[in-house]
């Protein structure tokens, strides 16, 4: 990024926090600093399996007033699948890779 970019960003739209719900701690310490922001989260954690994909920005929009919401159609080529998906609540993003459960196919060997 250009010098002074940045700080333009932050100027104009504020300072983001980030919080990558994957670190080692990160849950424990959300649920100290924020309380509210660790139950919505959890929530959210517990229930996105629940949701047909296409509905889960909706789902997060309408349910939380989460913004910024992204789980676009993209599943990380692993065993089990993941899927990345990141929402801001208040000032906050939270960024989480998320174990697919409810997805299957067959595997199929390299020939």
């Amino acid at each position: 990024m250009p010098p002074g970019v940045r700080e333009s960003l932050q100027q104009h739209f504020g300072k983001l926090a980030s919080v990558d719900l994957d670190a080692p701690g990160a849950l424990e310490v959300l649920q100290q600093t924020n309380p509210a922001h660790y139950a919505t989260v959890r929530t959210i954690l517990a229930e996105v399996f629940l949701r047909p994909d296409a509905e889960v920005p909706r789902w997060l929009q309408a349910s939380f007033n989460a913004r910024g919401v992204f789980y676009q159609p993209i599943v990380l080529t692993s065993d089990p699948p993941k899927r990345r998906l990141s929402f801001t609540l208040d000032d906050t993003r939270y960024v989480v890779v998320i174990t697919l459960t409810n997805v299957t196919g067959p595997v199929v060997p390299l020939k």
